[in-house]
């Protein structure tokens, strides 16, 4: 016999070893679940037979006992002489699944025993599924070797999926339960909190107010309803922290989740270093402003804990505006962080109006309550204790129950008995999680606590995991794809307010990510005790041997996954972790399903034990170093996701990935980690990008094979596809994709060949959103711009997107788009046309916002029919004469704004447009006068132009719109005429005027001519631009009693104590005003004054107590008030000044300012040979230095300035700069200690 023959029956010989093992295994699981069945049914008592609907374990492993099923059901043909074991097994599967349902509708307490016995059933079932796992696996294995060049063969065989995913109808859209639910009675709570936020009277450092409740009152949807408030808004800008604290109150770790919410970053700790190091981030991010920190479900009592955390905060930033606003369950977490009673918050309990008001939302919608459910209802909201959280899961579960008697069941339910207990509300969640209608729905919910509290948890992701851990396999839903039966449960799980919607797609309008109330995840996680644990800090030995999902979360736990893994390793299933395996690490993970790495920054490989993990569905390395893809990835048969985004050093196998033929959904995000081959995975589902290429297994013929594809897919350099054949074989048509990108990256003469290509990329009728970018063609495809029965493929499609197509000149077709919302049209810079007919009218009975930008040749736009028109945008059109047609039959409209279009003279009549809250017209030079039909905008709340450089007059119907909040007229220098009755308007928050033109001798009269006290107390801001040389401040703005920001700019006659009334003013600007000689007045409650080229103003009388921000420049006579009056400036924080008059020889002393003093810029003037003295400005951070051109040297004491951590000179002396050499200059060991120095262009030091 031959070497090579005795070499194969080896090898069959030891194959059928395996299997015989495998048989063996198998036939003893069977035996167990027999035994268990007899000996605890046999012998049970009726009350042990009665007691398991209260442990919800057992739901569980129904569910599990259900997966099993399915799954050796679809094995009864793979698996050679396991026919008949596998039909006996089938069968005594199915009488246990009917013994647990029954049991499952018994409503009596738990038993010790039995919950011992289910745990034992779990672990049998877990392991009979495990085997059928390894022979699915080897049956692939076989067909891999055997038939590799049969790949077409081979994936009919996994079509299941795909011919799911076609014959579903697209789901229906989304009900009212899916709507982000409005916050009832807690209005005058947000005032309250907010007013304690923004009182600028509060002088203690960092102002703690704490907001304390019960669970479920609400206090998180209070303090984001406090977020999202315009005050709070105006007050802290972007510079918001959200952090969820939970049991692990860390300084560290808050820290670095505040780095990760300002920075908008979601990456791991990796190696981040100290806290210090984590606070200069902090600092660089907030650039020294105010912030505000909101530490969401705090527990911690310990005082040490709380003042380490307050130090550091007080480290990053001593501005006195800065605040923290706590939520918490405890009395004592207030009062220990609240310095006073007054800044802790107690929320009250909602009315049973508003609990019914939540009820019927939840349940209903917009929708009317049927009359014999009204009052029950309002029983039921009179239960619900005045609890936000328990109303919105009760009016969830209603939501599909109208019957009367299900409602009056509800009210008689022993769930209300415990509702006065301290987990009272966890029985209201328990009702609702009871309720759900789909047994593997309680698994998908359950897996849910493997994620942290306040986990943004994304739609798609979620799925994925679900499907990974077979939840989704479900026998009576057998003709739907795994991921339409895990959209129906999400869709599911937020009806039932288990869910909180996160974030929806404007477009889609779908939900794409959500969270769990923190009550929601305690019950989660009570119920999934011990299989998933979350590991935040080495738990020692006190680790289950039950544990099914693990998530390693924190920064010391690297070294010690070995030794947590060795006792979780037989059941694993599940393995998030945030770092990278230390090299040879040594883990049996056979059972693995999940593996995710994401953002392990420090990841640099993937171990080969992972080899072992055939069973491995879900893989993300994403946001790693790993560089390398492991030879077993190929073999890992099993794998249904694979994500790589932000795998910067990642070189894919130069055979692609092509034997992974269940692959069903990957995530990758540039050209170089795209696998070649992909038209072998032809169960592909998600493919968000495709680069085609030149070369065999690059083409765009690779999409041909991959018919399941769905969701979104960008196809890049389109440039390379060699015409309409070539596009056709990528089969768009069949792909039911709802967001398709088609990309061109070389610009050319390819018009003729683009536009043969774009014609065979006809989509699928699916498409929602669908963008063309770089296309060279002068028309659009026909499949575009025609209709008829064959043609109509674009009927849902909702937003379309035309941008940097450079030879296109003209868009057609637009009318036929039934479902077309949004249109956007950029940089075509040969488009001349865009509408239909000789006259290229726009016509559409669905769009509701339409742009238009840098398209440098369309002359003319015709707008008729845009009856649902909300938002019009024009920008950069150069030679765009008007917007004609009937704009006024766009009723709808809400937005209106035309930008940078310098030849546009007239805009169609705004008659009728009683929707329009918002005209922007910028930089239209052509335009003389506003759009007729203003005084019909009764609704507007935004008038804004500015540099309109013809535009004469404004018109009197101004006078009509009483609802404006904010009016903004700059920079037009021929306006003429203007309306003299602003200040009556009673909403006005922010008025902006001038200049205008100079044949005007005065500024218009800002109030009513029949009263001489203007009546607004509303107005907040105030910008005012004079002309000419004798132009007088108007005086009515003295009686403005709640301006908070004022501007005054080219005025040169001011009344010197006009300014001194203005007792709310917090921001001051005066400039350019060049006859002011004095300003007289209190000034005691501004914040921020800037004064600049006054060249006559001497003295300054004023009252600066609260000042923080001081701004001297151009006013060369000023210098008297410096030395004398900037010692009462105890709160300066930053201070820009000079120059002074040249004929100085030294600058004005500064000896007068605080120490507290943050930041400092200098102006000098020629004479100059040395700064002022400021060395006791201990506490100065930055410091820049202009036009000391005599300075030389830095003085000696210039190392005391300690605190310094950046410096910036400009315009010095060649010598200054060559004494500043870093390491050898005679200045060096002035400035070393300061981390980033520039001297002119060059940065001389830059440390982190």
């Amino acid at each position: 016999m031959s070497s090579s023959s005795e070499e194969s029956l080896k090898q069959r010989l030891e194959e059928l070893q395996r299997q015989l093992r495998k048989k063996q295994r198998f036939e003893e699981a069977v035996f167990s679940i027999n035994s268990l069945l007899q000996n605890h049914f046999s012998s049970a008592s009726p009350s042990l037979r009665k007691s398991m609907d209260d442990l919800i374990l057992s739901p569980v492993v129904e569910a599990t006992v259900s997966k099993v099923i399915s799954v050796a059901s679809g094995q009864l043909n793979l698996a050679l002489g396991w026919k008949e074991d596998l039909q006996k097994f089938c069968s005594m599967m199915e009488t246990l699944r009917s013994v647990l349902q029954d049991a499952n509708e018994k409503n009596v307490s738990g038993h010790s025993d039995l919950k011992r016995w289910l745990q034992q059933l779990r672990t049998v079932a877990d392991e009979a599924d495990d085997i059928l796992e390894e022979v699915a696996y080897e049956n692939m294995r076989r067909q891999m070797v055997v038939q590799k060049s049969k790949w077409r063969k081979l994936g009919l065989q996994f079509k299941l999926a795909i011919t799911g995913a076609e014959s579903v109808e697209r789901p229906a859209p989304e009900t009212h339960s899916f709507l982000p639910s409005r916050v009832f009675g807690r209005e005058e709570d947000v005032s309250k909190i907010v007013s304690l936020l923004v009182d600028s009277s509060n002088q203690q450092d960092l102002p703690v107010i704490t907001i304390v409740g019960m669970p479920g009152l609400g206090k998180t949807t209070l303090a984001r309803a406090v977020l999202e408030n315009d005050k709070i808004g105006e007050l802290f800008g972007e510079n918001k922290m959200w952090v969820c604290v939970s049991e692990n109150f860390n300084a560290k770790r808050i820290l670095v989740e505040m780095l990760k919410s300002i920075s908008g970053s979601s990456s791991g700790d990796g190696d981040i270093g100290s806290n210090d190091n984590v606070m200069k981030d902090i600092q660089t991010k907030l650039e020294e402003k105010n912030y505000l920190l909101i530490l969401d479900d705090v527990w911690n009592e310990e005082r040490l804990k709380w003042e380490e955390l307050r130090s550091c905060l007080l480290g990053i930033s001593k501005n006195k505006q800065s605040r923290v606003l706590v939520t918490t369950r405890l009395d004592n977490v207030a009062s220990l962080m609240a310095v006073t009673d007054e800044h802790i918050h107690r929320p009250r309990q909602l009315t049973k109006d508003e609990c019914w008001a939540i009820i019927k939302q939840r349940g209903f919608g917009n929708n009317s309550v049927p009359e014999e459910l009204e009052e029950i209802g309002k029983q039921i909201a009179g239960k619900c204790n005045g609890v936000p959280l328990v109303a919105i899961i009760v009016g969830a579960t209603l939501q599909n129950r109208r019957n009367k008697e299900e409602w009056e069941a509800i009210t008689k339910n022993h769930m209300w008995n415990s509702f006065e207990k301290e987990n009272g509300v966890l029985e209201i969640i328990k009702f609702s999680y009871d309720h759900l209608p789909i047994l593997a729905l309680k698994q998908c919910f359950v897996f849910c606590s493997i994620f942290p509290k306040d986990f943004v948890m994304e739609r798609e992701m979620l799925i994925q995991l679900w499907m990974a851990q077979g939840f989704l396999e479900s026998s009576e839903e057998s003709y739907m794809a795994a991921e339409d039966i895990g959209e129906k449960y999400f869709r599911y799980l937020l009806s039932y307010s288990l869910f909180q919607e996160e974030w929806r797609d404007n477009v889609t309008r779908s939900v794409e990510s959500c969270k769990m109330h923190d009550l929601i995840h305690d019950f989660a996680q009570s119920i999934s005790k011990p299989e998933t644990l979350i590991v935040e800090e080495w738990p020692g030995s006190n680790i289950s041997h039950d544990v099914r999902h693990l998530n390693v979360i924190g920064g010391r736990e690297m070294v010690l996954l070995p030794a947590i893994l060795g006792d979780v390793t037989k059941k694993l299933r599940t393995l998030f972790f945030e770092h990278g395996f230390s090299s040879g690490v040594q883990v049996d993970l056979k059972r693995l399903r999940v593996l995710s790495l994401n953002d392990a920054s420090d990841a640099k490989q993937l171990p080969k034990c992972f080899g072992n993990s055939k069973s491995l569905r879900y893989l993300d390395i994403s946001g790693t170093e790993i560089e390398e893809l492991p030879k077993f990835i190929t073999k890992l048969y099993n794998l249904q996701t694979f994500r790589f985004m932000d795998c910067r050093s990642l070189k894919m196998p130069k055979g692609g990935i092509g034997d992974l033929i269940n692959l069903r959904h990957i995530y990758f995000d540039d050209e170089e980690r795209m696998p070649a081959n992909l038209g072998r995975l032809t169960n592909l589902q998600t493919l968000l990008l495709f680069f085609v290429g030149t070369t065999k297994g690059r083409k765009i013929e690779e999409l041909g094979s991959l018919r399941g594809l769905k969701g979104r897919l960008e196809i890049c350099k389109l440039d390379l596809v060699q015409g309409k054949s070539e596009a056709e074989k990528a089969k768009l048509h069949e792909k039911a994709v709802d967001v398709l990108e088609l990309c061109w990256s070389k610009e050319g003469s390819r018009d003729t060949l683009d536009e043969d290509v774009l014609e065979g990329l006809k989509p699928h009728s699916n498409v929602i959103i669908l963008s063309i970018a770089g296309y060279g063609g002068r028309n659009l495809a026909s499949w575009m711009s025609k209709c008829s029965e064959e043609l109509m493929l674009l009927n849902n499609l909702v937003d379309l997107k035309i941008s940097d197509c450079s030879m296109l000149y003209r868009i057609s077709g637009i009318s036929w788009f039934s479902s077309l919302q949004r249109l956007s049209v950029e940089r075509c810079y040969k488009l001349t046309s865009l509408g239909d007919g000789d006259e290229a009218v726009l016509t559409s009975m669905s769009l509701k916002k339409l742009s238009i930008y840098w398209c440098n040749e369309l002359e003319r736009f015709l707008v008729n029919g845009l009856s649902s028109l909300e938002e019009l945008n024009i920008a950069h059109c150069n030679v765009i004469n008007g917007i004609g047609g009937s704009l006024s039959s766009s009723t709808c409209l809400k937005q209106l704004s035309l930008q940078e279009c310098p030849e546009l003279k007239f805009i169609s009549s705004l008659d009728g447009l009683v929707s329009l809250k918002t005209i922007v017209i910028r930089d239209c030079d052509g335009l003389e006068c506003l759009p007729t039909g203003l005084s019909s905008c009764t609704a507007m709340e935004e008038l804004l132009i500015w540099g309109c450089s013809n535009l004469v007059s404004i018109p009197e119907e101004l006078k009509q719109l009483r609802s404006l909040v904010e009016l903004v007229i700059q920079n037009c220098p021929k306006l003429m005429s203007f309306p003299e009755e602003i200040l009556d308007f009673v909403s006005l928050k922010r008025l902006e005027l001038g200049p205008f033109s100079e044949e005007l001798e005065e500024f218009p009269n800002l109030c009513s001519t029949s009263t001489s006290t203007p009546t607004p107390t509303s107005l907040e801001v105030l910008h005012l631009e004079g002309w000419g040389e004798s132009l007088t401040l108007p005086c009515q703005i003295q009686c403005l009693t709640a301006l908070r920001d004022l501007t005054i700019k080219s005025f040169n006659g001011v009344e010197e104590a006009l300014l001194g009334k203005l007792s709310c003013l917090k921001t001051l600007a005066i400039r350019d005003c060049t006859r002011l000689r004095s300003l007289l007045g209190g000034l005691s409650s501004v914040e921020e004054l800037v004064i600049t080229q006054c060249p006559s103003l001497v003295s300054f009388q004023v009252e600066l107590k609260e000042l923080r921000s001081l701004e001297i420049v151009g006013c060369p006579k000023l210098v008297g008030f410096l030395e004398k009056s900037l010692d009462c400036c105890t709160r300066l924080k930053r201070l820009e000044i000079g120059p002074f008059s040249e004929e100085l020889e030294e600058y004005p002393s500064l000896s007068s300012i605080h120490a507290s003093l943050e930041e400092l810029i200098l102006y000098g003037w020629e004479k100059l040979t040395h700064l002022p003295q400021i060395q006791h400005l201990a506490a100065l951070k930055e410091l820049r230095i202009y036009n000391f051109s005599g300075m030389e040297s830095l003085p000696d004491w210039f190392n005391n300035l300690s605190s310094l951590r950046r410096l910036y000179i400009w315009s010095c002396p060649k010598k200054l700069k060559e004494r500043c050499t870093k390491g050898s200059g005679l200045d060096w060991h002035k400035i070393s200690h300061i981390p980033y120095i520039k001297i002119g262009r060059e940065i001389i030091q830059s440390q982190r």
